[in-house]
């Protein structure tokens, strides 16, 4: 008998299918799939998009190639973000979760807007951050995240990953709902690469996806016959970069940690 989840996985690659064979006609063979898996270097993530093109969620975006600036769409910085912001100060600064803006946010939809569903109680909230610590711990250990097929062998591509929108200005930016603890976590543990699902992708950003697709294990070798267009980002993103990973492992004057 067939498992739900691999109902639900055929379903996603039917959609896939369709989505993947409009952007090679138009783009060619560098086009984006549908949850294609591509490797990001956690310090250059330093963005989040909270906005998505009107009639779409967050599980239809991965792929879809559309020019932001016609569609008004922008990027906002990381650290801007309550679960971001709390994350630094629990890991970090060694704040309780509980002293969180996010998690006292969270306790309060519980109170006004719960209604019995089961993920919205206290104690669904309380273990849902102690998992997240667990992670936190594990990824120290392991020093990498794993992919959705190492995870889930059933799963179809990088579906469920981290998602990632990509800019004219080859900028790379969290999308909403997607993955912002998993992010914080490689950004404080300093990790070289995480794995994750190609998102939003600007009309003008496709040449950015191809050094994406290697391994980090044959970065090395691809780099070597890639052009400087490819390999680097221009010197204020470095710059941007730079800034960014300092005020993350930073932690605030008279923290714990």
């Amino acid at each position: 008998m067939m498992a739900i989840h691999d109902i639900k996985q055929i379903m996603i690659a039917l959609r896939a299918l369709h989505r993947d064979r409009e952007n090679r006609a138009v783009f060619g063979t560098v086009a984006p799939r549908t949850a294609e898996l591509i490797w990001v270097d956690p310090k250059k993530i330093n963005f989040y998009m909270g906005q998505l093109p009107e009639g779409l969620n967050i599980r239809r975006t991965s792929g879809r190639i559309v020019d932001f600036e016609r569609r008004g769409l922008s990027f906002s910085p990381l650290e801007d973000v309550i679960p971001v912001k709390s994350s630094l100060m629990h890991w970090r600064d060694g704040l309780p979760w509980e002293e969180t803006p996010d998690f006292i946010n969270r306790m309060m939809r519980v109170k006004f807007f719960r209604a019995g569903i089961s993920h919205n109680t206290k104690s669904a909230i309380t273990r849902r951050y102690r998992k997240l610590d667990e992670l936190y711990r594990r990824i120290e250990k392991e020093r990498a995240f794993k992919t959705q097929k190492q995870l889930k062998p059933w799963n179809f591509r990088e579906y469920g990953g981290v998602q990632i929108g990509i800019d004219a200005a080859g900028r790379f930016a969290v999308m909403r709902g997607s993955g912002l603890h998993r992010i914080t976590i490689a950004k404080l543990l300093d990790l070289p690469y995480i794995p994750a699902m190609v998102g939003l992708v600007d009309v003008n950003a496709i040449s950015y996806l191809e050094p994406l697709r290697a391994p980090p294990e044959h970065r090395a070798e691809f780099a070597s016959g890639t052009s400087d267009m490819l390999r680097e980002y221009r010197s204020s993103e470095r710059l941007a970069v730079d800034a960014s990973a300092m005020s993350l492992r930073s932690p605030l004057p008279g923290s714990a940690r």
